[in-house]
Formats: C-alpha cells, structure tokens, sequence
C-alpha cells in the first residue's frame, strides 16, 4: 500500500474547510463514555463536517491526524484490534497542535488528548479484549525493579511469538502431510505455492528466533553471568548453540522439497522427516524459553542494580534498557513486524505495542513499524484477528503476491 489513503472498501469523507482554532489551551474538558478529556475540546475537526457524516456512516470511527503521527498510527492499529466497528483513517497536517482527533461515531464529539486518554475512549465504548489502553502498571520498588521488568517482558512477548510461529509451521507440515497420504483415484496433491508459503514463514521465524537470540547473548546474558555467579549462563547458550544446527537442517529440507516432484514417494518422504524434525525443533524451544523464564530473568533487577553501582545507568533511565533491547531487534522491528505482530493474541500486541510506543526512540522509524502492521490487519476479515494469531498469519501469507 504505502500511504494513507483509505483502503478501497472505506468511504473517503469530504473536506471542507473550517475556522481555525484559537489556539487556547484553556479550553474547557470534553467528557465521553464518562472519561474527561482534558487537553482541549474541539469546535469542528478540519477534515470533516456535519453533512459529510450519514447515516450509512454513523457508526464508523474516525481518526484523523498527520501522516507522521506516531499516536494517529497506533491509534489505528489498536482499533483494528478491536475490530469493534468500520474505521475511517484521514491524514491532516490540520490536526490541533499536531494531535490526532478520535471520533467514536457520528453522535459523539470530536476529541484531542494524548495516546493513553483517547485508548481509554475506545476500550468503554468497545468493551471487551484486547484492552487497548496501558495497563496501570504498579509502582515498582526500584528503579532497577522497574527496568528488569520491561526487558522481562520485551523477552516472554518475543517467546511467546517464536513458540506460536513454530507451532503453526509444524501444523501446516502436519497438514501436508496428511494431504501426501491420501490415494487413489482423487488423490490430493500438495501443491508448489503451499511449500513457497511454508519456506516463507518457516525463513521469517527463524530469522526472529536468531536475532532474539543475539539480543540475549550481547546485551543480556553477560552481565546476568557477572552479576551472578560464572558459568550461570553456560547452558542456556549451549542451548542456543544445539538450536542452530537444528534450524538450518530444517531450512535445508524445505529447499529440498521445493526441488522434488510434488506428491511423489521421495517427496513424502522428506515432509515426513521434516514433520518430525520441527516437533524437536519445537519441543527443544519450548523447553529453552521455559528454562529462561524462571532462571534468567528473576535474576534481571541483580543485573541493572550492578550496572548503576558501576556508573553505567542512572536512576533517570528505567526505560534505557528496554529501549536498547528493542533497538538490537532491527529485522524484527522493520521489515518482519508484521510477522512478529501475528504471533501474539490481541492481548499480548497491546502488551508489545505499548513497550514499543514508549521504548522507541526514533519517531520515524515508529511510524514506520505501525503502518506496516496497520497495512496488513485491514487486509484480514475482523474474526480472523481475534483467533488463533498464526492463523492471522496464514490468512496473510495466501494473500500475498
């Protein structure tokens, strides 16, 4: 896609012109679904007017903002998420002191607030998950403990991601499988497109499964091993060493079979070898990420105490370290988003996206990230969304050219 235009099956509204703000900070609080919202109330947003809205248009939810508007974008995914209601995104360089404006429907007022305010919006009015708003998160007892538990969660959502794309490429070899053993006169072939998409989504799960693993190996395990005790880390990056050999042998028997004549015994015989490969490939991670979980990353608070006694943190960077993390995962966090997006439910994106809107720094490159997700949840009906998230990624992966 690559703007901002509204895709095809969305009405474009009219834009008339309308009076300019005064500017005024001291507007008075607009109140919707009972949340105050208090920056400023709007008199009419400047891409839409009364006679534009109809009544085939009432429940239809409007954001409009700049095109570089971080807050405008994931505004936008998170109702996607919801897949509550049709949802109209308009581009406007017009929107007041650069804020996006949220209308739920025709009958309410247009709104401006910050990100946290306007998500509020949208979870009363579109109850149900995934909240879309951030959690209130409880006070934590130390800097350290604060930062320890964002790269925590930076570390399970990416877990948890790789073990579900896993679970879905072995489900689709799995599948192939039992398509191979059907005979006899309507025999069921596998067909060459399946094994294209399957060498697709198993190359861009492994290519998140390795970069997460360097994120761990540069910036994580060497000081939890400092803070710790030596030889601390020593098997969960044997682990990491054992998983590779693994990987590229799995990778090697899907070139193969793009090689061999499909439905053949040859070619049966390699998806069979690669069905049970991916369940050890599978089990070992699930097991590694398991074993991570509840030994390294308790240990994570030692780890940032030690880095502010050696001078390295101050107490005014709780979020210093999640963003480092985050900046490690360059493939993951551009071009694969997507992709990593659809290994989360609902809830766990909103979880990965608020760490992402507040972790990173480089506005540009945010905006970047959620259109590239914005782009490809409207390609998928509503209802698939709120599934089993590979099966998002499946129903993706089939559309694409």
């Amino acid at each position: 896609m690559g703007n901002c235009s509204p895709s095809p099956r969305r009405r474009r509204p009219t834009e008339p012109g309308s009076p300019p703000l005064d500017g005024s900070v001291s507007a008075p609080t607009v109140t919707v679904n009972s949340i105050s919202v208090t920056p400023y109330a709007l008199t009419r947003s400047p891409s839409v007017s009364a006679a534009a809205v109809d009544a085939e248009d009432a429940g239809v939810v409007r954001v409009y903002g700049s095109d570089g508007c971080p807050v405008a974008w994931r505004l936008r995914v998170s109702l996607l998420y919801k897949a509550a209601a049709p949802l109209h995104f308009t581009p406007s360089e017009a929107a007041p002191l650069g804020r996006p404006v949220l209308r739920l429907s025709a009958a309410d007022p247009e709104v401006c607030g910050t990100a946290e305010e306007l998500l509020r919006q949208v979870d009363a009015r579109f109850e149900g998950k995934p909240r879309v708003a951030p959690p209130e998160r409880p006070r934590a007892a130390s800097p350290a403990a604060a930062a320890a538990a964002e790269v925590a969660e930076i570390v399970r959502l990416q877990h948890r991601s790789a073990e579900r794309h896993l679970e879905g490429v072995a489900a689709k070899v799995a599948e192939m499988v039992k398509k191979g053993k059907k005979s006899g006169k309507g025999r069921t072939v596998v067909e060459a497109a399946e094994v294209r998409r399957l060498g697709k989504w198993y190359g861009d799960a492994m290519e998140v499964m390795l970069e997460h693993a360097r994120m761990e190996e540069t910036l994580i395990f060497p000081d939890i091993q400092r803070a710790s005790f030596p030889g601390v880390c020593d098997k969960v990056n044997e682990q990491h060493g054992r998983h590779l050999p693994m990987m590229n042998g799995i990778k090697e028997d899907i070139k193969t079979l793009l090689t061999l004549e499909l439905g053949s015994p040859l070619f049966h015989e390699v998806l069979v070898n690669l069905s049970v490969r991916l369940k050890a490939l599978q089990d070992h991670t699930k097991e590694h990420f398991k074993e991570e979980e509840s030994d390294m990353l308790p240990r994570l608070e030692g780890v940032r105490r030690m880095q502010r006694e050696e001078g390295k943190v101050s107490d005014k960077s709780s979020s210093a370290w999640a963003s480092e993390a985050l900046a490690t995962m360059e493939v993951t966090h551009s071009k694969l988003f997507p992709f990593f997006m659809t290994g989360l439910l609902p809830q766990e994106a909103m979880q990965y996206l608020d760490l992402v809107c507040r972790c990173t720094k480089n506005t540009r490159h945010l905006v970047s990230m959620l259109r590239s997700l914005a782009e490809r949840l409207e390609d998928a009906n509503p209802s698939i969304i709120h599934n089993n998230p590979t099966k998002l990624y499946e129903h993706l992966l089939v559309k694409s050219p």
